[in-house]
């Protein structure tokens, strides 16, 4: 009988690059969730309240964070970015690494010598054979494991590549690598570069043979951090404050202006447009215009897509979060901060956005991009039905997030 993935004829390629945008998503939806968080106990020391942050994922496997605090606020909520990347550094690189050794039950010969190696050499190792013992749950004590290494160790060969149990534990270990809590080593034993799943063959997988002391110590070396690497510059600012256009270039400034003025109704998608129709309106040259929608592609504020040779280009709700103050006057995380207080006076825990169009008396135009910066920073619940409207939420319900933003508003 055939084998089927999600209705389909199984591909293992179709497979693996399925499995890829799961872990990803899965890891940088965290990523944002994390990041609005980490201000949500700041308070502005310039105005004393809980300003918002707004978070949006940028191509390819990219998170752009906003805030409509002060420039002491976002200097704030950089340093408690840096704190959370600075404490999980410091666990990755403690003088006690702690490995997680996944490997196939029949590549145990190969497995255990290498495990053997590693505590020799300081560094703690869970090993299935060590750890796991009569009685216990399997699955518990692989989570524990899992739960507290600094390292992720897969073993690749022909064998375990073939069972689902290790592929499970590389799903497990991909994601603790997409959210920064472990570094991810695969090692190569039999296996060429070109045998590797797509999800692997992105990271650099070293050959191991556990009967080779250079292979063993280049390990070792690995996780213990030894490396000829210069020290690091001055690395540049990173949260940014919402409506700020300085970091971006002059040609990305004007075609952001242009989809934010033509746009009617604040929903994405639309219109669309061809680079020669932005060039047209802009009175840009191609060459801007290709590398302003460049800019604005990868600050995951303009979609393109090329369809047979023909490209088009339309907004994404950051575009508008960004560009309507400049463009409009008004101001979507302002915006997004009185719909919160309205939300909360009116006493209800659920509302549509014409519901809200009439409490505000604000256009379809404005409404669309406050609901895109409540909808970014994560101030109420906020459900999207493909019921052909063009609205960018069907529904909002009130949150803790949303009493929070009420008092500020």
């Amino acid at each position: 009988m055939a084998r089927t993935w999600r209705g389909r004829p199984f591909n293992a390629r179709d497979f693996m690059k399925d499995l890829e945008k799961q872990i990803i998503d899965k890891a940088l939806n965290e990523l944002l969730k994390r990041s609005r968080a980490a201000g949500a106990s700041l308070t502005d020391p310039e105005t004393g309240v809980h300003p918002l942050v707004f978070a949006w994922r940028t191509p390819p496997k990219g998170v752009l964070i906003t805030t409509n605090g002060s420039e002491s606020y976002a200097i704030a909520l950089e340093r408690r970015l840096d704190k959370q990347r600075t404490d999980e550094s410091k666990r990755m690189e403690s003088d006690s690494p702690v490995v997680y050794l996944a490997h196939a039950s029949e590549d145990k010969p190969a497995a255990r010598p290498i495990a053997e190696h590693l505590v020799a050499n300081g560094i703690e190792v869970w090993f299935d054979e060590w750890e796991i013992g009569a009685g216990d749950s399997l699955r518990r004590r692989m989570d524990e494991g899992l739960g507290a290494c600094t390292h992720f160790v897969v073993l690749l060969t022909e064998k375990s590549l073939k069972r689902p149990w290790v592929n499970e534990e590389i799903d497990a270990g991909f994601v603790q690598k997409v959210e920064g809590r472990c570094k991810f080593i695969p090692l190569r034993m039999g296996l060429s570069l070109i045998a590797l799943p797509p999800l692997l063959k992105g990271i650099l997988s070293p050959e191991i043979d556990p009967e080779s002391p250079p292979t063993l110590r280049y390990l070792v070396d690995q996780i213990h951090g030894v490396s000829a690497k210069p020290p690091l510059g001055e690395k540049p600012r990173y949260v940014q404050r919402v409506g700020g256009l300085a970091h971006l270039s002059p040609a990305a400034v004007a075609i952001g202006k242009h989809f934010a003025n033509v746009n009617t109704t604040g929903a994405e998608f639309e219109p669309q447009l061809s680079p020669e129709e932005v060039a047209d309106a802009t009175g840009l040259s191609s060459e801007d215009v290709e590398i302003g929608i460049l800019d604005l592609v990868q600050a995951g504020m303009l979609h393109e897509t090329d369809v047979i040779g023909d490209s088009t280009v339309w907004a994404l709700g950051p575009l508008f979060i960004t560009f309507d103050e400049h463009v409009h006057g008004w101001r979507p995380a302002d915006d997004a901060r009185a719909l919160a207080a309205v939300m909360v006076n009116n006493g209800r825990d659920e509302y549509d956005p014409e519901e809200l169009m009439e409490l505000t008396g604000w256009s379809k135009r404005r409404m669309n991009a406050a609901l895109h910066a409540v909808e970014k920073a994560d101030i109420a619940r906020c459900e999207q039905y493909l019921d052909g409207t063009d609205w960018a939420v069907s529904s909002l319900r009130v949150s803790p997030q949303t009493r929070r933003a009420a008092r500020s508003a």
